[in-house]
């Protein structure tokens, strides 16, 4: 068998993604899948990887990215398969690309991309898909650098079903909507998406014309929306990804009780999120509390998403996701040009409503703290490295106004940071052991300007090898990987014979050491817009998708990109 192999793994200690422990072992790839595991492998002329004091685990999956625009243009998705992650999920939070025309899909992805829309009409300009069959073919065409799974995207949804005056508003659904609407889903469900995604989060938000600002199609939507179309769902054993609003709480356990499994079939139900607020300490336990009841006494399966890093986010002036959960700063993303915010600025009932909703408490997942909210970036060079807060007892104004009056002097050229959530990081590694918690919530595609949690996994990793408070490693391992695939229905994510060769070889002195937060980069790929990036350095050595070394040393393949390493990913849930 060996004599044949395309690739050998030597003397690495391998992690099998089961949450077993290690062992000593070599390991043969051949025809893109695992041919043998065992100590020792007789010689082969097959290229051999010396993985001495490496680990070597299955490569990591991210089941919360949007990608559904990049893996247009680029789809080799370097950013994360840089990383070890081998397998994303997208088509999140509502939003995909696989229905609805060119335009309306950049629209959609305009402000949680944070791309210019031309970009984006590029990226899409030669669409040739109109139903989710033909958007997979399509996917299944494309070079790809890493393996994709997708939820099919309610918003798109309800835009192909209802159009798009009747899906940006409150609408009462008829009977042929609703056959319509289950049809629809039913046709993605045949053709292999992992299920469907609903939103309610005020960060998504429409960009074009006549509708912009307007909240994602998927707001628009009753609970007994989500609820027939959950039963589509749970007749065929696949996933309801749902994105719920901080400002309506009360919500969420109603959107929860859909997974019940009381006298009928649990749905699998995987929420975002489960994060340390600094806004709320209350909200994580709350949410690891309400999993518990909803999966033990209520037979449910609902999974919270969560993030294994703090929740660091950059903001150019009023260009930032959390601007989007207040109506006034709301107003600030729908301006097209300076000019425009400008005539905001200088409106004292704007500015009476900016201050009133900044102050207001307990509506937003944002904190509005502005003594943790730290000017790195400005024209003004005396104000980088201070606080809204102190520049404000400097100039003996309230900080809120301060606040206001410096982005209306700067507009998007003062850049500020701050971190919304997992600031905390020993009563972060006690939260993400519960088991009802799934590691992931990257958000990989989106919102590039302002934040990068791409090796993410890593830090979790890294935490788990240098912590004795973090779980072990072993199932810190099966939790990026094994455990993962199998709640999502992925052929992926374990490390056995005759299983898809998706293989991350990690140099751990590297993940201790090497791991870097977000940093900005000029990327010409994106017309030399800025994005932020991470960076894992030494730690990953080498990154094997579908048999083939796609990333070796840090070193991109010569041909990523241009033929395909990874592969479509489609549910094997309740088939």
């Amino acid at each position: 068998m060996t004599a044949t192999a395309d690739l050998i793994i030597r003397h690495g200690t391998v992690y099998d993604g089961t949450g077993a422990p290690p062992r000593q072992t070599d390991i043969a790839i051949r025809d893109g899948r695992i041919s043998a595991l065992g100590d020792a492998l007789p010689a082969s002329e097959a290229r051999e990887i010396d993985a001495r004091g490496c680990l070597v685990m299955p490569g990591a999956i991210d089941i919360h990215t949007h990608y559904d625009a990049e893996v247009e243009a680029h789809p080799e998705l370097s950013e994360s398969l840089r990383h070890g992650v081998t397998s994303v999920i997208f088509g999140n939070c509502s939003l995909s690309a696989a229905l609805g025309d060119a335009e309306d899909i950049a629209d959609m992805f305009a402000r949680v991309e944070n791309l210019p829309k031309d970009v984006l009409m590029r990226w899409f300009r030669d669409k040739d898909w109109q139903t989710p069959a033909e958007y997979y073919a399509h996917l299944e065409k494309k070079p790809l650098g890493i393996n994709i799974a997708s939820f099919l995207g309610h918003s798109n949804l309800r835009l192909a079903v209802l159009g798009k005056h009747r899906c940006m508003a409150p609408t009462d659904l008829t009977w042929g909507d609703k056959s319509a609407l289950r049809t629809t889903l039913s046709e993605a469900l045949d053709a292999g998406y992992l299920g469907m995604s609903v939103d309610m989060l005020q960060w998504h938000r429409w960009k074009g014309f006549k509708y912009n600002g307007a909240s994602a199609p998927s707001h628009y939507a009753t609970m007994n929306e989500f609820r027939f179309l959950g039963d589509v769902l749970r007749h065929r054993g696949r996933i309801m990804q749902a994105t719920p609003d901080a400002g309506r709480r009360h919500l969420i356990p109603i959107l929860a009780m859909i997974s019940s499994g009381l006298g009928r079939k649990p749905m699998k139900l995987s929420m975002l999120t489960s994060l340390d607020f600094t806004a709320n300490r209350r909200l994580g336990p709350l949410t690891q509390r309400l999993a518990t009841i909803i999966n033990k006494l209520f037979r449910g399966d609902m999974r919270f998403q969560s993030l294994a890093v703090p929740f660091e986010l950059w903001s150019d002036g009023c260009n930032t996701p959390v601007f989007e959960e207040m109506h006034a700063s709301a107003c600030l993303m729908n301006a097209d040009t300076r000019a425009q915010r400008e005539a905001l600025y200088r409106d004292p009932e704007w500015r009476g409503q900016m201050r009133r909703e900044w102050l207001k408490k307990f509506n937003t997942s944002f904190h509005k703290d502005l003594s943790l909210m730290n000017v790195v970036a400005c024209p003004d060079g005396t104000l980088v490295n201070r606080t809204f807060a102190d520049i404000a007892r400097e100039r003996g104004t309230s900080a809120v106004d301060t606040f206001i009056d410096l982005i209306a002097e700067f507009d998007e050229n003062i850049r500020w940071h701050t971190v919304i959530a997992n600031d905390r990081p020993a009563y972060l590694r006690q939260h993400l052991k519960h088991p009802y918690i799934q590691l992931g919530f990257s958000d990989a595609g989106a919102h590039n300007r302002n934040m990068a949690f791409q090796n993410s996994h890593l830090w979790f990793l890294r935490d788990a090898l240098m912590h004795d408070d973090a779980m072990p490693l072993e199932k810190a391992i099966w939790r990026v990987t094994g455990e993962l695939a199998d709640w999502f229905g992925l052929d992926t994510g374990k490390l056995a014979e005759g299983k898809p060769a998706d293989v991350l070889v990690l140099d751990p002195e590297g993940l201790k050491h090497d791991l870097t937060g977000p940093q900005e980069t000029t990327d010409p790929r994106f017309d030399n817009a800025m994005r932020m990036i991470s960076s894992s350095g030494r730690a990953v050595r080498q990154v094997i998708v579908g048999g083939n070394v796609a990333m070796d040393q840090g070193q991109p393949h010569p041909e990523l990109g241009k033929r395909a390493f990874g592969r479509l990913l489609r549910s094997q849930l309740g088939v």
